[in-house]
């Protein structure tokens, strides 16, 4: 297996790998305040919990749209248009969050910056698509993923040290990191929009999203993600509270379940994706919902540290498996003069699962379902794998009908 990929990175473009750079570079930066946002907003403007909380939830609900909006605009404009505005939009914004001194400011703020940064994710990886062959896409994207997590490894330990300091230093360099990336792709990157998928796609404005949702396969496919979704939103945000409450283990023992998840995706990330990348899509998507659902379901059996940790091993083999996967069956179903709507659609289906699938689980939480909502988690994770099974006999179907 070695042998055969090793191909596969010597033939990926040099333009790939400044994408790779440019997405550690940003999430590093990105990692330096937003952990720390909720503090920050607290000691700088001396607000309530629950305003802090208004400000998150004006931020998710934009960034909710930006990645449709992000990728109509890359399959009418170009991939690399978006990606400048986006970056050097969220240099601006970031610096002036680390200045703003009103809850109003940073109400705004949090909007322009959840409009800023998602809008560009479509183009960026509808670049990656139009760069490499399909065969080499789940690897294309693994590569990105684990440039991303290391940076979001690696930020906060910086970020609380640069906090100590100064909050407007944090924020200073988070904008510089973004300015670094702009330059980069305004040196090192070229367009990859064809002229003629530009044109197909000027010639017909009023097409939008309509030929995305009319694709069937496509559709039940963000169908059944946004519900592996919904049950893999537990980990971050019930998880935790789950641990301490009901178990009484507290914080320290979740950062190191988040700890083992982002270990394991730095250095375990490329060999699995060597060892799925030649596998059908769809049944590989099934087995890594099943392993969310194992993961996930076991947690409600589990009620010591280690037992945790073992979880987070099973549940984090799944994500491996299916996040570079998705992004590969998104490429393949999507013609290159509507890549970024593709990819629009699919970071929309995650914004909505982890924006309903919290309240889903917290509201089981609170009417004292504490173990049961982990069965359910794991429950719904194996009817997607269920489901993807399903849908590969149907697109198998439709195929041959044709």
């Amino acid at each position: 297996m070695e042998t055969q990929s090793r191909p596969y990175y010597r033939s990926f473009p040099a333009q790939l790998w400044v994408l790779v750079v440019g997405g550690f570079i940003n999430s590093l930066g990105g990692a330096l305040v937003f952990p720390f946002l909720t503090l920050y907003l607290r000691q700088r403007l001396g607000i309530s919990l629950l305003q802090v909380g208004l400000v998150f939830t004006v931020n998710a609900a934009v960034s909710l749209f930006a990645g449709m909006l992000g990728g109509f605009i890359a399959d009418r404009f170009g991939r690399r248009r978006v990606m400048l505005v986006s970056l050097l939009a969220s240099s601006v914004v970031l610096l002036l969050m680390g200045l703003a001194s009103t809850y109003a400011q940073m109400v705004a703020l949090a909007a322009a910056i959840g409009l800023a940064g998602p809008v560009s994710q479509p183009a960026r990886d509808a670049m990656i698509a139009d760069l490499t062959q399909p065969a080499q896409r789940p690897e294309a994207y693994s590569v990105l993923r684990v440039a991303t997590n290391l940076g979001y490894a690696i930020g906060p330990a910086i970020g609380g040290f640069l906090a100590s300091v100064s909050y407007l230093l944090s924020f200073g360099l988070a904008a510089a990191a973004s300015l670094v990336v702009f330059v980069l792709t305004w040196f090192l990157v070229r367009e990859t929009l064809t002229e003629a998928a530009r044109a197909h796609a000027s010639n017909n404005p009023s097409r939008g999203f309509g030929p995305v949702f009319r694709d069937t396969p496509f559709m039940l496919f963000c169908v059944l993600g946004l519900l592996t979704a919904v049950a893999y939103a537990q980990v971050t945000t019930n998880l935790p509270v789950h641990m301490k409450e009901s178990l009484g283990l507290g914080e320290r023992y979740f950062g190191w379940v988040m700890t083992t998840n982002a270990a394991m995706v730095v250095t375990l990330q490329m060999a699995i994706t060597r060892a799925i990348a030649r596998w059908p899509r769809l049944p590989t998507l099934a087995l890594g919902a099943a392993l969310y659902g194992v993961g996930l379901g076991a947690i409600g059996l589990v009620s010591a540290f280690p037992g945790f940790i073992a979880c987070s091993v099973i549940y984090t083999m799944g994500e491996m498996v299916i996040s570079p996967t998705a992004n590969a069956f998104t490429a393949d179903l999507s013609p290159a003069d509507m890549r970024g709507r593709y990819m629009g659609l699919l970071a929309l289906t995650w914004g909505v699962a982890y924006g309903i699938g919290p309240a889903l689980g917290g509201a089981m939480y609170d009417a004292g379902l504490k173990t049961a909502l982990w069965f359910a988690a794991g429950g719904l994770a194996l009817g997607t794998a269920l489901g993807y099974l399903a849908l590969q006999r149907y697109v198998r179907a439709r195929a041959s009908h044709q």
